[in-house]
């Protein structure tokens, strides 16, 4: 594993990328100072939104799979678009990414101030669009998950005394979540199109059913089928990684293993199938409007990414047994076959914006 000194190289390298992707190339002078502003926000956030992934996947796995999924996302063509656009689709997997970093560091570290971060962040994403609007069912699906998981696990005295932390936090997060949010509350009380609104929602026109079917189709395509000069979410070879990625996780997800669902992989896929459920009810489905799961994306692409480089990591030992570990228990030659990998990727990512 990684000492906290190459901890910290790494990291700083995946920030150095991520600032060099989302500001090379922006024209300041010619926008007004209020599109100046929403810019350099929006540039910051999907910054911010890189790290914020990164210590997130640290905390459901691990170091490498936390530079992996980071680096993904910071070389992510469409990630780095939407940063640079402008725009408040950015700011819905900012805000996503931050509040579930502190309702999983409360969780596991029986921390209350954590939920009432998370609070903060999971109302503040209301402002970013109704995109967000399904944030709280990824949050209750996780909580009951979590009870599930200590109710089994745990020996009658802890069940006890995390039920009142769970409980406790769960409050707080609601209660912290309510307040920020209420203004957009008010706002879709007196304004119900702003999630029902004839032109974004598939129930409103003919043949709903149809469009939703066709709707899920045109997902499937921008994220396993690619189209050479087409606006997919990834590209390959991204595209194979995560479909690896998506079957093993899935696989393992459902064999529910000591007699409940595994609660990270709970978290994962409720964010990956339930956020997307406004692309497929809507009637102009929008690559843009995907940027909210591109981070669960980049984790099941790095996930696939990474069992691939340990296959061909367990060829290298057999065929050569003097080997030298060289990062995180891998040889020199497949430490070397993924940097160049992943520089083959960011190439071809970035690539599509300059």
């Amino acid at each position: 594993m990684f000492k906290k000194r190459n901890i910290f190289w790494v990291l700083m390298l995946i920030m150095a990328v991520a600032i060099i992707a989302r500001v090379y190339g922006l024209d300041l002078e010619s926008l007004s100072p209020e599109q100046k502003a929403s810019v350099l926000l929006s540039v910051s956030a999907g910054v911010l939104s890189v790290i914020g992934l990164y210590f997130l996947v640290k905390e459901l796995f691990d170091e490498k799979l936390a530079a992996l999924s980071s680096f993904l996302l910071a070389v992510s063509f469409w990630h780095v678009l939407v940063s640079k656009l402008g725009i408040k689709d950015i700011f819905t997997s900012f805000a996503f990414i931050f509040a579930f970093y502190f309702i999983w560091h409360g969780l596991k570290y029986n921390r209350i101030f954590n939920f009432f971060l998370a609070g903060l962040f999971l109302g503040a994403g209301f402002y970013a669009g109704n995109g967000f609007l399904l944030a709280p069912v990824v949050v209750l699906l996780v909580f009951w998950n979590y009870w599930d998981y200590i109710g089994k696990d745990f020996s009658l005295s802890k069940y006890e005394e995390t039920k009142r932390e769970v409980l406790g936090g769960f409050s707080l997060l609601m209660l912290t979540t309510i307040a920020v949010a209420l203004p957009v509350g008010f706002y879709i009380w007196q304004s119900p199109d702003f999630i029902l609104s004839p032109l974004n929602f598939v129930f409103e026109g003919e043949n709903p059913f149809a469009r939703i079917y066709n709707n899920l189709l045109w997902t499937i395509d921008k994220l396993l089928l690619i189209e050479f000069g087409g606006a997919n979410l990834i590209s390959w070879p991204l595209s194979i990684f995560f479909a690896i990625g998506l079957i093993k996780e899935l696989i393992h997800w459902l064999k529910r293993r000591h007699g409940h669902f595994s609660v990270v992989h709970t978290f994962i896929f409720s964010w990956l199938f339930v956020m997307l459920v406004p692309t497929l009810l809507s009637s102009e489905p929008s690559v843009v409007g995907l940027s909210l799961i591109l981070p669960p994306v980049m984790l099941l692409s790095a996930k696939g990414l990474w069992w691939v480089i340990e296959g061909l990591n367990k060829w290298d030992r057999a065929f050569y047994p003097l080997y030298t570990k060289h990062w995180s228990g891998l040889d020199t030659g497949p430490f070397l076959a993924m940097l160049a990998l992943l520089l083959s990727i960011a190439i071809l990512e970035i690539s599509k914006i300059y």
